[in-house]
């Protein structure tokens, strides 16, 4: 990649340097590195970035899972033992067939609402998670502008009075864009982030809550039919 960085420049540069063909290479791969040492200073702080979010949703989806799991556990648990009372209860037919007429109605009810505590965590993850790809790209985009940096600056420094330095050039877009990482883009990588931290306070609260709302209404409907064939039997 390097040699054929070199053969570029070279060809860009014609006849016109006084300097041997090792010591201009010499001058243009330094000139170089400083550029590629900003370009993987950034790499290694997006990598630093994914890894953190992962971290965080590995966490956070483990425990979304676990309490889902569990719900269904309970649904299951408030059916068999709603079933069975039923099953074994001394109640009038008549009584029974009133109580549980929607009993298969409200199954499909408590599935459908645990479904839908499900889908609102996905969507408010895939939209965090989508906010921290899009500064990721954009971020990438100026990192990866580093490394044509000095091809750009070499075309410019062409353009100008040859007496002024091609490393002062490129080091000055470098310091720019370094300046503008630190003020712009590492703020903004930060705040989408956080997005994704926050989701541990924010989203699984409301989660937990949607998930024990649809558990509480179907054991209460359960008791309700507990309760029914009780008096009924008496």
């Amino acid at each position: 990649m390097k040699s054929l960085f070199v053969c570029l420049l070279l060809a860009l540069a014609g006849q016109s340097f006084a300097q041997t063909e090792n010591e201009f290479i010499e001058y243009l791969l330094e000139i170089q590195s400083q550029a590629e040492e900003v370009h993987d200073r950034l790499e290694s702080i997006f990598n630093d970035i994914r890894f953190q979010m992962s971290e965080q949703l590995v966490e956070l989806n483990q425990q979304l899972i676990g309490r889902m799991n569990s719900a269904l556990e309970e649904v299951q648990d408030i059916r068999d033992n709603t079933e069975a009372f039923v099953g074994e209860s001394s109640a009038p037919a008549s009584c029974v067939d009133v109580v549980v007429a929607n009993w298969g109605v409200e199954i499909n009810l408590v599935g459908e609402a645990l479904s839908r505590c499900a889908s609102r965590a996905n969507l408010e993850i895939t939209a965090r998670t989508a906010d921290v790809h899009a500064a990721l790209e954009e971020a990438q985009i100026e990192s990866t502008e580093l490394q044509n940096i000095v091809v750009r600056g070499f075309i410019d420094w062409n353009a100008i009075d040859f007496t002024e330095e091609l490393a002062d050039v490129i080091n000055s877009q470098v310091e720019n864009r370094l300046d503008y990482f630190n003020r712009i883009t590492q703020p903004a990588l930060d705040r989408v982030l956080q997005g994704v931290s926050d989701l541990d306070d924010n989203l699984l609260p409301e989660i937990m809550s949607c998930v024990e709302r649809g558990v509480e209404r179907f054991n209460n409907y359960g008791q309700v039919i507990r309760d029914t064939l009780s008096f009924c039997s008496q």
